[in-house]
């Protein structure tokens, strides 16, 4: 298999992640360990949803989640046949939610996070490779929400990576299993409400363990069938301050699959196709942060190999997030049906 091949099966579903349950973002893959010798790549992604709530008696809320961008890098070194490390930044957490007409007029989110990660991999030479390393997550962002504005940031705190993996070069095979540990951050901010005003607030938030199965296998000459399945513990996720109550609560854990074929159509070009999936959780949903629930998409990739170094990738996905709805009041809910949404990205990579 072509390093074009590759590269347009890395970028297939290029904001797929971005669809994902609870506030899931990059789902924080660590393939770049598997390139072949030293490798750098910068991925960036733009989504823009639909998606709007109806209610023919207290008022419709119309496009509440507005577009946004992700961004991720990395960097591996292949320090001899038997080590690799990498470095990994990217934006595993956010969301962004602005409810301006309707009911919940007001209310929202804006969550932003950073995320360093460290790996080392062993390669016993038997086509068995381990990986470990550290993650440091950094997060900030404001909600509002009838509890008032809860303004607040964390420094970098700190959870570990773990992984196994098997390849098969002859075939391109190679499975890959990579565990994550929960980070608990520890956060600082205001809460602005009337009365009393700005009031100081000091909490803590588990964001949580997670594991990720990558696969892919040569299944005929230059065509390869790839991918994943992730599991993240959301179920249980929550902000809570002690003087104001819970702001945010999540119920259910999610699990999402893909599921896509390459084809290495030139030396150069490459395509690929993958579908996505995955499985909606509890109605009604507990948080107007969460107004849509599991998704399935299909996302299309393609690399251009310009020369032994040099690869450009892009993507385009195509997704409907799954219907949820919110109890207003008992007896009124708020209906979020007939969502969609579009994800496109752009991955440059550099082999040296």
């Amino acid at each position: 298999m072509k390093k074009a091949l590759w590269g347009a099966t890395a970028l297939t579903l290029a904001a797929s992640t971005s669809f994902a349950g609870g506030i899931d973002r990059s789902g924080q893959g660590v393939n770049i360990l598997f390139e072949e010798g030293n490798f750098v790549q910068f991925t960036w992604s733009h989504v823009s949803p639909s998606v709007d709530g109806k209610n023919g008696v207290i008022g419709d809320s119309n496009d509440v989640l507005p577009s946004y961008n992700n961004a991720s890098f990395g960097y591996k070194h292949e320090i001899n046949e038997n080590w690799d490390i990498a470095l990994i930044y990217d934006q595993p957490f956010g969301a962004h939610v602005a409810y301006t007409n309707g009911p919940f007029t007001g209310g929202g989110a804006d969550i932003n996070s950073d995320a360093l990660t460290a790996l080392l991999q062993y390669n016993f030479g038997n086509g068995f490779s381990v990986h470990a390393g550290a993650r440091a997550l950094k997060v900030s962002g404001n909600i509002t929400s009838g509890l008032g504005l809860l303004d607040a940031g964390s420094d970098y705190d700190w959870g570990g990576v773990v992984g196994v993996a098997y390849e098969k070069p002859e075939i391109a095979l190679r499975v890959a299993l990579t565990y994550a540990t929960a980070i608990d951050s520890g956060f600082t901010g205001t809460n602005a409400a009337f009365p009393p005003g700005f009031q100081d607030r000091t909490f803590d938030v588990e964001f949580p363990e997670s594991v990720n199965l990558d696969f892919q296998t040569g299944v005929a000459a230059n065509t390869l069938v790839f991918g994943s399945i992730r599991w993240a513990g959301w179920g249980g996720f929550n902000l809570t301050t002690a003087e104001d109550g819970q702001w945010v609560n999540f119920d259910d854990d999610t699990i999402a699959y893909s599921l896509g074929v390459g084809r290495q159509v030139t030396d150069k070009l490459s395509l690929a196709l993958q579908l996505g999936y995955e499985k909606s959780g509890n109605r009604p949903t507990t948080t107007l942060l969460a107004p849509t629930t599991g998704s399935k998409s299909v996302g299309l990739g393609a690399t251009y190999q310009v020369n032994e170094q040099l690869s450009i990738s892009g993507g385009l996905t195509y997704a409907l997030p799954g219907d949820q709805y919110y109890e207003a009041a008992p007896g009124v809910n708020v209906e979020f049906n007939d969502s969609s949404a579009w994800g496109a990205g752009i991955r440059i990579g550099y082999r040296f």
